[in-house]
């Protein structure tokens, strides 16, 4: 989607919350852009979930012999 039907796209949600929930517009906006924000935030910590997956699982080994784990003594 380009930048300019993005735009174009937030102004109607904007809109609509507006009318649907006796906003502001500016209230309307902050709301949106303020949840827009944490999602992007979340989506990138989610890039990140399996490279810290791998860290935990090898310190994890480091610190419990592998053969421990085959034989159930960990």
């Amino acid at each position: 989607m380009s930048a300019e039907a993005e735009s174009k796209a937030i102004e109607y949600d904007i809109s609509a919350l507006v009318r649907q929930f006796a906003l502001s517009p500016a209230e309307a906006h902050d709301i949106l852009w303020n949840e827009i924000h944490e999602l992007e935030r979340a989506a990138r910590i989610r890039d990140f979930v399996p490279v810290l997956a791998l860290k935990h699982v090898k310190e994890f080994l480091r610190s419990s012999p592998p053969s421990d784990l085959i034989y159930g003594l960990a």
